[in-house]
């Protein structure tokens, strides 16, 4: 079979996603037979063998953040590789997440691997299996994953994607020379008084307090609303109406949807600076009870390699995982200083947000996603 080598990247990581879980019980044999099953996944001596564990379970159903663009490729490249797995995979939107939460609380689930939500990740820990370790069998050479990506307490649950912020600019509106050179620089007295845009959901700032640490975070947070900026919700209308000449500058925004903005338009730059935000996102887990567990942590897997990191670049767009080593947020994060939300802070993002939004006088939006 086909084997995939990323080697481990160096730095550190931000959580922004996270939640979802499954019913059923973690000693559960599954569908796979005597042979297959959450134990005998934990216990694999190679990869062979768990190959030789998906084949006698033959499916596999994932809920997933991946979006409809790159959907079809990844299904089509791990029947490929695995023409013996019949892959159903669907994704999951924000309308989805409470549907999925009743089905897997009420074990009605026949999820294998789930997506796990921001919003409700909490909710769904219970229900992810905890037996099958992604990071043991990755050491073992079982799995081929690089080890930042999963999750040290729960680890059946692996972040393959990361998000990460940047500013951007109408070059036609504001010069390069004029333009921000560090995050101080948006304290500045020129930039004061309605003269860049910010997103009242502040999840790219709240990455900064990973390195910052609280008491600056609500510092800057402060100082920024002193700024008086306009303020915000959702990236896509604002960024939009920034390249059609409407507003100059837009502050700690989402480097994927400014890249996805960039290539319909000339009239926008995209800058990251040091140090740059990143947090977690395309998190999957096993659920708990899955009748396909053999065949979930070959997916898992298979989401970290450098194909389908390649898709996360090229479709979603640029929603690779900084410790893939090649993917384009990789290249673009290497020997930068990154303030990451991973695994060991995500328990304080939500708390850092809060702090952030109450510094800011709880705002109301402006600009709103149509």
């Amino acid at each position: 079979m086909k084997r995939f080598t990323i080697p481990l990247a160096v730095g550190t990581l931000c959580l922004a996603a996270a939640g979802c879980g499954g019913g059923g019980d973690a000693g559960d044999s599954g569908g796979g037979g005597g042979d297959s099953g959450p134990a005998a996944v934990a216990a694999a001596a190679d990869h062979d063998a768990l190959v030789e564990m998906a084949k006698k379970e033959g499916k596999l159903k994932v809920s997933t953040s991946f979006t409809e663009d790159s959907i079809p490729t990844v299904k089509e490249g791990f029947e490929k590789l695995y023409p013996f797995i019949e892959l159903e995979i669907n994704e999951q939107t924000g309308d989805d997440d409470k549907r999925i939460l009743l089905e897997v609380q009420a074990e009605q689930s026949d999820l294998d691997v789930l997506h796990l939500s921001a919003e409700s990740y909490y909710d769904y820990i219970p229900y992810i299996e905890e037996e099958v370790d992604l990071a043991a069998l990755s050491e073992s050479g079982a799995l081929e994953i690089p080890v930042e990506m999963i999750n040290p307490e729960h680890p059946s649950t692996l972040a393959v994607g990361s998000g990460i912020g940047a500013f951007s600019y109408n070059p036609n509106l504001l010069s390069e020379a004029d333009a921000p050179k560090s995050w101080d620089d948006f304290l500045s007295s020129e930039f004061k008084g309605r003269m860049f845009l910010i997103d009242i959901e502040p999840s790219n700032l709240a990455c900064m307090g990973s390195l910052w640490g609280e008491d600056k975070l609500a510092e800057y947070a402060t100082a920024i609303g002193e700024q008086e900026p306009i303020w915000v919700r959702g990236d896509t209308n604002s960024l939009t109406q920034l390249a059609a000449g409407e507003y100059a500058l837009h502050a700690f925004s989402n480097y994927h949807s400014a890249y996805r903005v960039s290539l319909e338009s000339d009239n926008i730059e995209v800058v990251v600076l040091d140090p740059v935000p990143v947090r977690l996102t395309q998190i999957e887990s096993i659920r708990k009870g899955a009748e396909h567990p053999a065949a979930a942590a070959l997916f898992l897997e298979y989401t970290a390699s450098a194909e389908v990191q390649e898709v996360l670049d090229q479709d979603e767009p640029m929603q690779s995982s900084i410790y893939a080593e090649g993917s384009e947020l990789n290249k673009l994060t290497e020997g930068k200083e990154v303030s990451v939300c991973d695994w060991s802070t995500f328990q304080d993002f939500g708390k850092w947000e809060e702090s952030i939004v109450k510094a800011w006088g709880f705002p109301t939006a402006e600009v709103k996603e149509d």
